[in-house]
């Protein structure tokens, strides 16, 4: 018996999946049975067309950033002074100065109220925002000190209302990236040189 070792992509578009599911049928590889794809409040673009198809070909998703890399950690806020952790982290996501990181502000300002009118941390009302979704496997958190993890645990417990829900949806609405840059995909596909002009 051969023993094989399960597959997964990771920041695919759905089409991208698809073609690679079909691929591994035709050719009878062994196929993606998991996404990793980037999801949070502030990155929602997976649910238009990732979600739905990893769902149809019943594969995992294992998503990560659920903080969009700290910004609803509420490290970033409107009048805060720090810049990202980690010198690594592209300059696009975290240059207060651009139109769509001030709609991110935005939306993070709004969120802090919702969270502390739901009773809950900034932190507990975005992991469970990503990890209460139908078509979350899991989440990677990825803590680097305790006292986060600490932050992060009591999310698991957390089972939002429809009504949060609803609200969540009118600061974000379904399906939209507030910062396409976060999407972690389709930079190469959108740069000039691979348009037909």
């Amino acid at each position: 018996m051969v023993r094989t070792t399960p597959i997964g992509s990771s920041s695919y578009f759905g089409s991208q999946i698809v073609e690679a599911q079909w691929t591994s049928r035709e050719r009878h590889l062994e196929r993606f049975v998991t996404e990793q794809p980037p999801y949070s409040i502030l990155v929602r673009g997976i649910e238009e067309d990732v979600l739905p198809m990893a769902r149809r070909h019943g594969m995992g998703t294992l998503t990560y950033s659920p903080l969009s890399g700290g910004w609803l950690s509420g490290r970033y806020r409107k009048n805060a002074t720090e810049g990202p952790a980690s010198a690594a982290r592209p300059q696009a996501r975290f240059d207060m100065s651009t139109p769509a990181n001030q709609r991110k502000l935005d939306a993070v300002e709004r969120l802090a109220v919702l969270a502390e009118k739901s009773g809950l941390t900034l932190i507990e009302l975005a992991v469970a925002f990503v990890v209460n979704h139908p078509g979350v496997t899991s989440a990677i958190i990825g803590p680097r000190t305790m006292e986060q993890l600490e932050a992060f645990l009591p999310a698991a417990d957390v089972t939002l209302s429809s009504d949060v829900l609803d609200a969540i949806d009118e600061i974000v609405a379904p399906g939209v990236t507030v910062n396409p840059v976060d999407n972690s995909y389709g930079d190469f596909e959108l740069r000039a040189d691979q348009r037909r002009r």
